[in-house]
C-alpha cells in the first residue's frame, strides 16, 4: 500500500479500464490481461488519433485503488485518483506510445471475532460459554501502540460476533466497551491467541493487517461477579435440617471463605438479614471460580450431621473441621445454599 510497483510480478487481470477524450467522450474499454510474455495485469489502447486523453480504472470487488503519484518515478507509481479511478489528462503526439499509465490495487483486509461471557473467569473461550450480543466495539488506526483515527463502530450480534471489513492494509487497534448488565473484563492473553481475551482496559494491542488478510482472533471476555452465603442455625432437634423456626439463627458466628486451592479470601460474621432474622452471612463481589467455606463453631456448640436431606435446608459443614466441600461459582451466580447447623 505504498503506491509504488515494488511488489514483484503481481499484475491483476480482468480489471476494467476505460479511455476518454479530454472532453469526456468514451473511446474504448479494455480488461487487463497477460502481456506477450505471460505476465498479468496489462492493457493497451492502440490506433489512437493524437490528442488529449485520460484513463479510468475500476477497482474490482475486494480492492481499492492505491495512493496516487508516490515515489517520484512516474513509470512505477499509480496514476489513478483513489476517489474516482481517473488519471489526469495527457496529450498524445503523432506516433507516440505512452506506456506509463498505471493503477495500483490494494486488496482489502478485515479484523474481528467475538465478545463472550467468560462464565468461569479463566480468560479462555471454553466450548459452551455464550457470546454477548449488543456489545459496542470500535476500530482505530494504531500509532505508537495507541488509538489514533476512528475507522468504524459496530455492535456484536446475538452470538457475540463482530467484524470490520473493507480495510486497507495497515496498523489497527480495537476498543471494546464493557457490556451493560454488570460485567467485568476478564484476564487477557491467557492461552492460545484464537481463544483468549485480548482486551486490557478495553483496548487490544496493535495489529498489522497485510493485503487481503482476515484476522479473526481479536476477542474480549467479560464475566459478572458472583456471591455465596446463607445461614447458621441452632439445630435444636439435632436432625440436620432447618426446621427449628426463624428464631434459631445464630448471630456472631465467624465464617471464612477460601478459594478451592485453600487461599484465604475474606471473613464474615453472621447477623440479621434484611427482615431482621438472625444467622445470615454473604460473600459478594466474587470472581467466578472454586470456593469453600469454613464455619468456626461457637463455644458450647457441636456441629450437627452433615448433608442430611435437601441441600437447601441441610448443614454443609464437616463436623470434624467446620469446612464445606468445594463449589464452583459461575458468572453472575448467587449461591445461597451454604449452611451450618
Amino acid at each position: 500500500n505504498d503506491g509504488v510497483q515494488n511488489d514483484g510480478n503481481v499484475g491483476v487481470n480482468g480489471v476494467k479500464v476505460e479511455l476518454y477524450t479530454a472532453g469526456g467522450a468514451l473511446m474504448g474499454t479494455e480488461f487487463t490481461a497477460n502481456d506477450g510474455g505471460g505476465d498479468p495485469g496489462y492493457y493497451l489502447f492502440s490506433n489512437l488519433t493524437p490528442g488529449e486523453y485520460y484513463v479510468t480504472f475500476t477497482a474490482p470487488a475486494g480492492y481499492v485503488l492505491a495512493k496516487q503519484d508516490q515515489g517520484g518515478d512516474d513509470a512505477l507509481d499509480s496514476d489513478a485518483n483513489p476517489a474516482n479511478g481517473m488519471t489526469v489528462t495527457t496529450t498524445l503526439v503523432s506516433g507516440e506510445n505512452d506506456l506509463s499509465w498505471d493503477a495500483g490495487l490494494v486488496k482489502l483486509a478485515s479484523i474481528g471475532d467475538r465478545v463472550w461471557e467468560d462464565t468461569n473467569a479463566n480468560g479462555v473461550q471454553d466450548g459452551t460459554e455464550p457470546g454477548i450480543g449488543g456489545a459496542k466495539v470500535e476500530l482505530y488506526t494504531c500509532v505508537n501502540n495507541a488509538p489514533d483515527t476512528l475507522v468504524g463502530t459496530t455492535t456484536t450480534g446475538a452470538n457475540g460476533i463482530y467484524s470490520f471489513t473493507g480495510l486497507q492494509p495497515g496498523n489497527y487497534i480495537v476498543k471494546f466497551f464493557t457490556p451493560a448488565g454488570g460485567y467485568t473484563e476478564t484476564t487477557a492473553n491467557v492461552g492460545a491467541d484464537g481463544a483468549d481475551s485480548d482486551s486490557v482496559g478495553g483496548l487490544t494491542g496493535c495489529y498489522t493487517l497485510a493485503a487481503g488478510e482476515t484476522n479473526n482472533t481479536v476477542d474480549a471476555g467479560f464475566y459478572k461477579l458472583a456471591s455465596l452465603g446463607d445461614y447458621v442455625w441452632a439445630d435444636n432437634n439435632a436432625n440436620g435440617q432447618q426446621d427449628d423456626g426463624v428464631a434459631s439463627g445464630i448471630n456472631g458466628v465467624t465464617v471464612n471463605l477460601y478459594t478451592g486451592a485453600g487461599v484465604f479470601v475474606a471473613t464474615k460474621m453472621t447477623a440479621n438479614d434484611g427482615l431482621g432474622n438472625p444467622g445470615y452471612y454473604l460473600f459478594s463481589n466474587l470472581v467466578p471460580g472454586d470456593y469453600k467455606v469454613e464455619f468456626i463453631k461457637p463455644a458450647g456448640y457441636s456441629f450437627t450431621t452433615q448433608d442430611a436431606g435437601a441441600d437447601g435446608s441441610d448443614s454443609d459443614a464437616n463436623p470434624a473441621n467446620g469446612m464445606t466441600v468445594t463449589t464452583t461459582l459461575s458468572s453472575g451466580e448467587n449461591d445461597l445454599s451454604w449452611d451450618a447447623g
